[in-house]
Parts: C-alpha cells; sequence; structure tokens
C-alpha cells in the first residue's frame, strides 16, 4: 500500500530531519535504481518478517516535499512520477508510525532510519537528443574536416601503467565512470570503460605533442578498438576553457553495457556521424576519421578491457614518453545544461 501527502510548504526538508534525529536507532541503507525514461525506484536489502511501515520523505530542487508511506516487508518503491531531468533530490527513509494533524505530518515513532541520500535526476533520451543538437549548432558555427588517426591514446602517470603490470598482468582493466563531465549525465555511476583521446596537433596531425594526464602514452592503433562489432553513442558535450569535448561511448554490440545505453544515450552511426566513425578503404580495411576543429576534441570512452601485454606483443601498440603541461591534472569544465554551472574535467 502507499500514501502520498503533500506537507505544508513552510515545512523544510531540514526540519523534517531534526525531528527525526529524536528517534534515530540505526542507519537504514537504501539504493536508486533509474529506469527509462526517468522513474526512479528506492530498494533497501533489509528484509523483515512481518510488514512494515516505511515513510518515505523526498524533495527535488524548487518543488515541495513529498511524503510517501509504503508496507511491506522489504522497501521497493518507485517514484508515482517522473522526475524532471538535470534536478538536485533528496530522499530519506524511515520504518516507524506518523500522525495526521490538519496538513501537517508528525513522525511519532521510529524504528530505523535512513541518511539523508543526495541523488541527481539523469538526462532523459530526449534531453540527449537536445544536447546533441545543440552540439551540432556549435560544430557549425566552426570550420573543420574529417581526418584519418592512426592511435586512440591514453595518458597517464608511470605509476598507473606500473600498477597494470605487476598487479593485473598487464590487462587495463574498466572502472566506473565518475560524476565529472556533466554531472546529471546517466552514465555516471553506471557503467564501467576506459577514456581514450583523440585530439591531434593542427600542424603534423599527429596526436597531441604534450599531455595534462601524465607524461606515459600509451597509443593504441585506433581500428584495433574501433571495430564494426561495437555501437557508438552520443554521451556528452562540455566546455573545459575554450575546449569543447564531446563524449562518446564505445560499446560491444548486444553486451550489457550496449543494452543500457540503448535505452538511454542518443545512438550514432558508427560508418556516419558527426564525431568519430569507420571509414572502409578500398582494400577492404578500415580506417577511423575523427572531426577536426579549433576548439573541438571527441573523447571516446571504451567499454572493454584492454589487454596491453598482446597489444605489444602484436604490434598494435605502443609507449612513449611524452612532456605534461599544467598541473598535470584535471581542472574545471563547464557543462552544456543549463542547469549546472561548473564541475571537474573527467581524465582522458
Amino acid at each position: 500500500m502507499v500514501c502520498e501527502k503533500r506537507l505544508n510548504p513552510t515545512e523544510s526538508f531540514m526540519n523534517i530531519s531534526r525531528m527525526e534525529e529524536k528517534f534515530f536507532k540505526d542507519n537504514l541503507q537504501i539504493s536508486i535504481h533509474h529506469k527509462p525514461n526517468s522513474r526512479y525506484t528506492f530498494k533497501s536489502n533489509q528484509k523483515y518478517q512481518s510488514d512494515k511501515t516505511w515513510i518515505l520523505i523526498f524533495k527535488q530542487h524548487g518543488e515541495k516535499i513529498s511524503f510517501f508511506i509504503y508496507t511491506g516487508k522489504r522497501l521497493k518503491f518507485t517514484l508515482p512520477f517522473e522526475l524532471h531531468a538535470a534536478r538536485n533530490c533528496e530522499i530519506k527513509a524511515i520504518i516507524g508510525s506518523v500522525l495526521y494533524e490538519s496538513d501537517v505530518v508528525r513522525i511519532i515513532a521510529n524504528e530505523v532510519n535512513s541518511e539523508k541520500l543526495r541523488f541527481k535526476s539523469y538526462f532523459t533520451k530526449q534531453e540527449y537528443q537536445a544536447l546533441l543538437k545543440r552540439t551540432l549548432s556549435f560544430i557549425k558555427t566552426l570550420p573543420g574536416k574529417f581526418q584519418t588517426i592512426d592511435y586512440l591514446y591514453r595518458n597517464k602517470s608511470e605509476m598507473y601503467f606500473a600498477s597494470i603490470r605487476e598487479y593485473h598482468s598487464g590487462i587495463m582493466k574498466p572502472y566506473k565512470k565518475d560524476h565529472n563531465g556533466d554531472p546529471y549525465s546517466v552514465i555516471n555511476g553506471h557503467i564501467d570503460g576506459l577514456f581514450f583521446s583523440t585530439a591531434l596537433d593542427f600542424q603534423t596531425m599527429k596526436p597531441l605533442p604534450e599531455s595534462l594526464y601524465g607524461p606515459v602514452r600509451f597509443n593504441i592503433d585506433a581500428s584495433t578498438l574501433f571495430t564494426p562489432n561495437f555501437n557508438l553513442y552520443f554521451a556528452d558535450f562540455y566546455c573545459h576553457y575554450r575546449v569543447h569535448y564531446v563524449t562518446v561511448v564505445l560499446t560491444p554490440k548486444r553486451s550489457p553495457t550496449d543494452k543500457f545505453c540503448e535505452g538511454r544515450l542518443h545512438k550514432l552511426d558508427i560508418r556516419h556521424n558527426p564525431f568519430i566513425c569507420l571509414s572502409e578503404t578500398k582494400e577492404d580495411f578500415y580506417e577511423v576519421i575523427v572531426y577536426l576543429s579549433n576548439g573541438i576534441r571527441v573523447e571516446v570512452f571504451y567499454t572493454e578491457a584492454v589487454n596491453i601485454s598482446r597489444i605489444i606483443e602484436n604490434q598494435q601498440g605502443h609507449f612513449e614518453r611524452v612532456p605534461t603541461i599544467g598541473r598535470g591534472e584535471t581542472d574545471t569544465l563547464f557543462p552544456y545544461s543549463t542547469k549546472v554551472k561548473t564541475s571537474s574535467v573527467e581524465a582522458s
């Protein structure tokens, strides 16, 4: 059973939290699950022998507080409405009892309550399509062309690559996409991958001669990673000082990550899109071409592990040292969401 009540507009989320502290006994762990387009379910792993009264207090920025009562042995509650994209939200769960007094709800007993869980509502597929349109409109303002690239590359510290050799048998493993880039991107915290850069020097048409992220560069033949067996998705567009970055996700067809992206991101034609493509040569080989323009860089989030030892053995890639510039670490970026102002940039 689910009951909803909107609290008095003068009642604040913080006031409710202070009231709950009087009854605090334990921390209840709850998790958030997202389903396209914008439905959110809250779950707890804790299961009781008898039904409990679960009290949920929810708020999204700029909206009134919503108050829900759910009855069951385990919490599995889906919000009865879709959330607006790119909003800061808060949820708190309590097991206890409530008393209704006019338009005010009072918690009169409390067995267990959770910490206040803050999260950001993700872009929907429609928002990604709108972001893609803004990206294309921006690109049209700049002169540019498609250019063949030999390598996708990754700049890191000596310690990073030494750790891969020593502890991971030479396998560079994907890791969870953090909340850098646009903080409302649906891939944040949900899919694993490795960032590779495609940026070229305009004079030499080779990878950039310097690095912001470490003195060791691993170059891998672009056609080794970029193959027809993968799907490509548009995932982000943001500004890092004067340079604008486009993030695409490259993931194997029919993989779990592919299924995740298909329902949430805008799918690109891997052979024909505005950013990075497979181009078949007359010799029936593939080469990778990327859109090259002053102020635009395309980054590839590759969702599979890379066996560095095998790549080197098969002569499909190599290491080189490059000079570092700046502080050799991430810095400020500006997402293209109108609701977000600043964040921190994802290392390549």
